[in-house]
């Protein structure tokens, strides 16, 4: 889920900045059971905050403007979902169970692997296509949810000097999600037809685990080229140094 990248990078970003007064100093490098400390924290306690001044937006649930999953070729599954305004729910429960890198090597790969009871992305959707030889076709409102979802997210990048400062060039990043279970909900497909969405809607959560393991690269690779922009831009926006406790 896009939402899940933002609130890890929010995390850096705010230990660093020690934002709140109850806050612990921030993290040394490489210092992964810190960083999940503070990052669980976080999620615990202040996902249903909003702090304009800090720059710290609600995250859960968080607002997911737009995702685009497109399958094409020989797959069973080829469809094109697209995901606008979307609300993605659960953020708040996700843990943080392992951090690797973030060290003063900035060429290093880092890794955060997540682990979360649920996430439901709910909102409008637009989706064509087939799925296992079934037509499917609809625009309305979705809600696509995993259940006890494992999540890695993977990213390494490269020093970039600007004005006498050293800022992380994010050139590579790669977001994996293992759910134990997925579930989907379309509401008007078929032009409405009841009868016909019905039964794709049974359809679809009869076979979610088949669905879901042709879709699943489709799914990581939107994810992730949405995503890099944002990390790239985030790490962009302050020197790497100043991320971590001076030592």
């Amino acid at each position: 889920m896009p939402g899940i990248a933002i609130a890890l990078l929010l995390c850096l970003i705010a230990c660093s900045q020690a934002l709140f007064p109850d806050d612990p100093v921030p993290c040394k490098y490489g210092d992964g059971d810190c960083i999940a400390k503070f990052c669980n924290s976080m999620f615990s306690m202040r996902s249903g905050k909003e702090d304009p001044s800090l720059n710290i937006w609600k995250l859960d649930p968080l607002k997911v403007d737009k995702m685009v999953i497109n399958q094409a070729g020989n797959s069973a599954v080829g469809i094109k979902l697209t995901f606008t305004d979307n609300l993605l729910y659960g953020v708040k429960n996700m843990r943080v169970v392992g951090v690797k890198g973030f060290g003063k090597n900035l060429t290093e790969p880092h890794e955060i692997r997540t682990v979360s009871k649920s996430y439901s992305l709910v909102g409008p959707y637009n989706i064509q296509g087939k799925v296992l030889i079934l037509p499917i076709s609809g625009t309305g409102v979705s809600n696509m949810s995993m259940s006890n979802v494992k999540m890695i997210v993977k990213f390494s990048g490269q020093p970039l000097v600007k004005d006498g400062e050293t800022y992380l060039d994010v050139t590579k990043f790669k977001l994996s999600l293992k759910p134990a279970a997925t579930s989907y909900l379309f509401t008007n497909l078929f032009n409405g037809d009841k009868a016909l969405g019905d039964n794709m809607n049974a359809f679809l959560n009869e076979n979610s685990e088949a669905i879901y393991q042709e879709t699943s690269q489709s799914t990581d690779r939107a994810f992730g080229e949405l995503l890099h922009n944002l990390v790239k831009g985030v790490f962009a926006h302050r020197p790497y140094a100043k991320l971590f406790a001076e030592e």
